[in-house]
């Protein structure tokens, strides 16, 4: 059982999905589709940690959404600036003025520096690790413990097909990372990492795309395998809860043809789940700092 376990998002918006301007689109990711998480929160009693791009900051709409879910107790967290899909590959300066720039705006917005990153893609490296570090955050989630992400990044080319960026998935820098890395949080260079979770031995990740890709059984299985670990970490996306009349233009969207009535239906029962194999549901900054306070006694 869980001692402690955060539901986060990795709040990939429909404006940058679908390449658009954001201060000229609504993007339903932060209205319609935010409502219907924030309604799964409200019925199980929860707070998330958010990880936004920031540059859907620019929108002002969308800003004060952001303000809201801040005010609102939700912790909010920095998954860069544009999201490239190269990330992990960008050199130092390109990888630092994509985090920081997003920080700042995030913390313009909210009025509280964000605390934790979430990588696209998990897409790590060593600097990314130097530069969280030196620049004051407590934890990273950028961690993808599993050969399953080589399968992912294929999976997510083939997705990108048509666009542009398609090209850039491939480019990483952390293949051995995905092979050796711990399944348990660990302090890397000062930083304290928090990987994705895996099952022990056959190293399959636990997030909420899983349950759409593995027979009901076998996500199930892998569910509650990971919740055995001390920390839990569940991870969403805009996708899981999206609804076709949510957006005309459908290219590279997931998951869209998977009714909303189905997709709020896996979120609940894994939510459910969560609940009666863990101790209590948190922000990731309160497990970072739980976890730190561990290795400092």
């Amino acid at each position: 059982m869980a001692d402690k376990t955060c539901i986060n998002i990795h709040f990939d918006s429909l404006g940058w999905t679908l390449s658009k301007d954001p201060a000229a689109f609504h993007d339903p990711s932060f209205f319609d589709i935010a409502d219907r998480f924030f309604a799964v929160s409200g019925k199980y009693g929860f707070k998330y940690t958010i990880f936004v791009i920031g540059r859907d900051l620019g929108n002002p709409d969308v800003a004060a959404r952001v303000k809201a879910w801040a005010e609102n107790g939700h912790e909010i967290g920095n998954h860069s600036y544009g999201h490239k899909l190269n990330f992990g590959s960008l050199n130092y300066n390109e990888l630092e003025t994509e985090v920081m720039k997003s920080h700042e705006m995030i913390a313009n917005v909210c009025g509280k520096e964000p605390r934790g990153f979430a990588a696209p893609g998990w897409s790590s490296s060593d600097n990314l690790t130097d530069i969280l570090r030196k620049n004051g955050y407590l934890y990273d989630t950028s961690v993808f413990p599993s050969y399953f992400m080589w399968i992912a990044s294929v999976k997510a080319w083939w997705n990108f097909r048509g666009d542009d960026r398609r090209g850039a998935i491939l480019q990483r820098k952390d293949r051995l990372t995905n092979l050796f890395a711990d399944r348990k949080p660990y302090i890397s260079k000062g930083l304290l990492e928090i990987p994705l979770p895996v099952t022990a031995f056959l190293r399959i990740p636990c997030w909420h795309t899983m349950s759409f890709l593995l027979p009901k059984s076998c996500f199930e299985a892998t569910l509650r395998s990971c919740l055995k670990l001390e920390y839990f970490s569940y991870v969403l996306h805009p996708a899981d809860l999206i609804d076709s009349n949510d957006v005309k233009d459908a290219k590279n969207i997931e998951r869209l043809n998977v009714s909303l009535e189905d997709k709020m239906s896996r979120l609940c029962g894994s939510i459910e789940t969560i609940i009666k194999r863990s101790g209590e549901i948190v922000t990731l900054e309160e497990i970072a700092r739980g976890v730190m306070d561990g290795k400092s006694a």
